[in-house]
């Protein structure tokens, strides 16, 4: 695959092309699990706009990262920021703003949930596993039969973007795989983040990387990667106790979510029967300025 295509006179970075499409695979991918969790429509579709926000401010300020560093390309080379991108640096910047953006985003919209955690760790499997494989990257020499050969055709080096791709692929299948109960919990978050990091880590192992305080840049991003994973059950339990405290939508998908893995359709279909007709309840009841809202009395 060519790393640079001609669009008329603009050069474009086929990876760029290929991130698009990778986003939008993983929406869809995550949208149909949403609705094999029998998600609200709604709620599921509010959900993942903000987390395709959050992304593709990620990858904005990646791509931006050399003109924060560098200004000037705006008017010397404006042309070079379609095919540069900001690197290590850049990819923990749009990492720390994406998710930033979209904790925020979440919590404004009442859907800051152990479940958001969940579907944005298997969106983000479907989108690495085309952006890692496909273009190749070259480890160390290697005398295994897969080896990929260049101008010297004695010597095969690694394929890393393979071994990386197939990592991923094999977690996205397992946490595909995963029954109902396991999702809304955080555990396809810990687990994703865990098996990557590792599993990423063994890779970088055959790749090739300057160490920096005996590690490469990758491997301390990718322990940073597996200490989040670990965490991922206490962050679950601290978001769902907040949003108990201040919302109640949430608290609705998630229970969606376990009547799932619990009821039959007859019961699913009355427990949605209940909530609407508590909310249409609550909506007709008339509001006293004086007894309901922050004016009212301590019980």
């Amino acid at each position: 695959m060519p790393e640079i295509i001609s669009v008329g006179s603009v050069l474009v970075k086929m990876k760029l092309l290929v991130l698009i499409a990778s986003i939008i695979l993983a929406y869809y991918a995550a949208r149909w699990k949403l609705a094999r969790l029998r998600v609200d429509a709604a709620s599921a579709r509010k959900m993942l706009d903000q987390l395709v926000n959050a992304f593709i401010l990620a990858v904005l300020v990646w791509k931006l990262t050399p003109l924060m560093m560098n200004p000037a390309l705006l008017w010397t080379r404006p042309i070079s920021l379609l095919y540069a991108s900001g690197g290590v640096p850049g990819i923990a910047l749009g990492l720390v703003c994406g998710l930033v953006y979209g904790v925020l985003a979440l919590r404004r919209h009442g859907l800051l949930q152990p479940l958001a955690l969940d579907v944005l760790a298997f969106a983000s499997l479907i989108a690495l596993i085309p952006c890692r494989s496909l273009f190749r990257e070259y480890g160390l020499v290697t005398d295994l039969p897969w080896g990929i050969k260049l101008t010297d055709s004695l010597l095969r080096y690694h394929p890393v973007h393979l071994y990386a791709g197939l990592v991923a692929l094999i977690i996205a299948i397992y946490a595909w795989c995963l029954r109902s109960p396991a999702w809304g919990s955080g555990r396809i978050a810990r687990d994703t983040g865990i098996a990557l990091g590792v599993g990423w880590f063994v890779v970088s192992y055959v790749d090739r990387g300057a160490p920096m305080l005996l590690l490469t840049v990758e491997q301390w991003l990718l322990l940073l990667l597996i200490a989040c994973g670990a965490a991922m059950p206490v962050l679950s339990r601290l978001i769902q106790k907040a949003a108990g405290e201040h919302t109640t939508e949430g608290k609705e998908m998630m229970d969606v979510v376990k009547e799932t893995a619990s009821s039959s359709p007859a019961q699913r279909k009355q427990a949605e029967t209940n909530r609407e007709e508590g909310r249409e309840h609550r909506a007709s009841q008339p509001v006293d300025k004086k007894l309901d809202g922050p004016n009212r009395p301590a019980e």
